[in-house]
């Protein structure tokens, strides 16, 4: 009984979480998605450090191919606005990451909230406990006093009705003994 109690005031914090478990996974996932990102933005840095290097053996050769230079700048300035998509994105991740940490902080003080109300609960449940046992000893305590009453009370019937069954056993010798005499008594009247 006070198992099922405690699973049916348990089962709100179980679901509960269940379900912060479930933000804690999207919140794993979204953190390595942001991880990819940083390492694509690292690995787009190095390529933009290649293309630095290309772009200054490009002025070297500027006399040579012009044409050239024109095309590592167009795809330079292309890679620049893809940086800057990722970043977009990665500042994005980060206030996505803000919100989803809000929520798991206002879950955890939900949880604590509801941690100390079960505690409370339990304290009173315990309480309670104690008075029944205390109450139990009580009755256990009048039911010795009432065997022994009845115990005694038994040996005093018992005590009587031994007293009885002499005085009856008596009383019959005597009508017996009385109705012999009136029989030697009719015995002798003439008739």
């Amino acid at each position: 009984m006070l198992r099922s109690v405690l699973q049916e005031e348990f089962k709100p914090i179980h679901e509960r979480l269940d379900r912060l478990e479930g933000t804690v996974a999207q919140l794993q996932e979204g953190q390595k998605a942001l991880q990819r990102d940083v390492t694509e933005l690292q690995e787009g840095q190095k390529a933009l450090q290649r293309d630095v290097a290309a772009l200054q053996e490009g002025q070297k050769a500027l006399q040579q191919d012009v044409s050239k230079l024109q095309q590592d700048v167009a795809e330079l300035q292309e890679g620049q606005k893809a940086l800057q998509r990722d970043v977009t994105e990665l500042q994005e991740g980060q206030k996505a990451l803000q919100q989803d940490v809000t929520h798991l902080q206002k879950g955890q003080q939900k949880l604590e909230t509801d941690m100390d109300h079960m505690k409370q609960s339990l304290g009173n449940m315990e309480k309670t406990q104690q008075q029944i046992l205390e109450e139990l000893r009580i009755s256990k305590n009048n039911q010795t006093l009432m065997l022994n009453d009845l115990t005694n009370i038994k040996k005093s019937v018992d005590v009587t009705v031994s007293y009885l069954q002499r005085r009856s056993d008596v009383m019959f010798d005597k009508v017996i003994e009385h109705e012999k005499e009136i029989l030697n008594l009719k015995s002798r009247l003439p008739n």
